[in-house]
């Protein structure tokens, strides 16, 4: 909904961390009288509610999105009497950014300047999620943790092995084998007694991480389980699993707020670079400013796909991009966009199945269904 300067009564801009706020009333003719409060971010009448005390009804409300932004995005919406609530990508406010005297009473001053100096279509907004939606992002966050921490640790114990001279360990064996792992470090490490505990205690962190990882898959199944026509249409994408489908419903949703598959390429951070002098326009690396979570899976994606045999359109153009670069970086890339390009149009087409899913009557997606465990979604396949 657009706005002019006088359809709203007062601005107020907040600079939110995580303990604390600064706020910034801007009123009077023009907003140019000022008036400046403080409190805690916490739900209570020193946090949330001393907000919404200030409030009134027609005052147009901005704030940077964070990590307790949404929920006191969702709290204002709904208890207080703003005209409008508006969340901003902090990565595009480059007069914060930019700027030489960073505080947070000048940070919120600017962001209340951005509603009386900005017009609306030029706000770099965000949309704020619903509460099951951030529930189902902070799934995939922790998901993302738990890999990374899995990482750190096996190349922890490579790194201890290789040490002591052992280089040529068999890495998959030792990463999929509990008893190896403990037989390895028995035999290997037990010429020294601290390299042996030092063995011992990285296996049984390993354990620990991907003990958590596989529960940590029944909650990936359920976001699969809560949208099965959303999961459905991805999992028919060949090189997309139950994490990608997982993260994919929780950042995209239904598509509906990308009206363009461009739009959700800008999300993801997907778009490169641009770089113009003169006439002559120079396309770099991808931006990656974006939702890292959707990029760092759905790329992981585009290298399971470009192994693959089974021959689709998708398989078919990352083997003639193959052919036209030696990069496998960046193959991944143009097939990961592809990727989301194709998704994003199934969905807007009433959660469409991928077509190489739909020639072979279902059967290799039944069989990915029964892999990850979500037989209940066969239900809501074409009879």
């Amino acid at each position: 909904m657009e706005h002019t300067l006088r359809s709203w009564s007062r601005i107020i801009g907040l600079d939110l961390s995580k303990q604390t706020f600064k706020g910034c009333i801007l009123s009077g003719e023009n907003f140019t009288d000022r008036e400046m409060f403080d409190g805690r971010m916490s739900q209570d009448s020193g946090g949330y509610g001393l907000i919404r005390a200030r409030i009134r009804a027609g005052d147009i409300v901005l704030m940077e999105a964070g990590s307790s932004t949404f929920n006191l995005a969702r709290y204002l919406t709904r208890e207080s009497s703003a005209a409008e609530i508006v969340v901003l990508n902090p990565a595009n406010l480059r007069i914060i950014w930019d700027s030489m005297r960073k505080t947070d009473k000048s940070d919120a001053m600017k962001i209340a300047c951005i509603a009386r100096d900005m017009r609306p279509e030029a706000w770099p907004t965000v949309p704020v999620p619903s509460a099951q939606e951030q529930a189902e992002r902070s799934v995939i966050t922790q998901h993302i943790f738990l890999k990374k921490q899995e990482n750190q640790l096996f190349n922890r114990l490579f790194a201890l092995y290789n040490s002591l001279g052992y280089p040529d360990i068999d890495k998959a064996r030792l990463k999929e084998d509990l008893d190896y792992r403990f037989e390895l470090a028995d035999e290997l490490l037990s010429v020294s007694e601290l390299s042996l505990t030092n063995g011992m205690m990285l296996n049984d962190q390993i354990n620990l991480v991907q003990l958590q990882m596989e529960n940590h898959e029944e909650r990936l199944r359920q976001i699969c389980l809560d949208h099965p026509r959303q999961a459905l249409s991805w999992l028919s994408i060949p090189g997309i699993g139950l994490v990608n489908t997982a993260t994919l419903i929780a950042y995209i949703g239904d598509g509906s707020r990308f009206s363009k598959a461009d739009q959700l390429l800008n999300y993801a951070g997907m778009v490169p670079r641009l770089n113009q002098s003169g006439t002559v326009d120079i396309h770099g690396r991808i931006t990656k400013r974006g939702c890292s979570a959707i990029r760092r899976n759905v790329v992981q994606g585009a290298h399971v796909l470009m192994k693959m045999r089974v021959q689709c359109p998708l398989t078919r153009f990352a083997y003639r991009k193959r052919q036209q670069c030696p990069f496998n970086g960046k193959v991944a890339v143009a097939v990961a966009t592809h990727m989301l390009r194709t998704g994003l149009a199934m969905l807007h087409h009433d959660n469409a199945l991928y077509v190489a899913a739909v020639e072979d009557n279902y059967e290799k997606l039944r069989r990915k269904l029964a892999e990850y465990k979500l037989k209940a979604l066969a239900s809501y396949l074409p009879q």
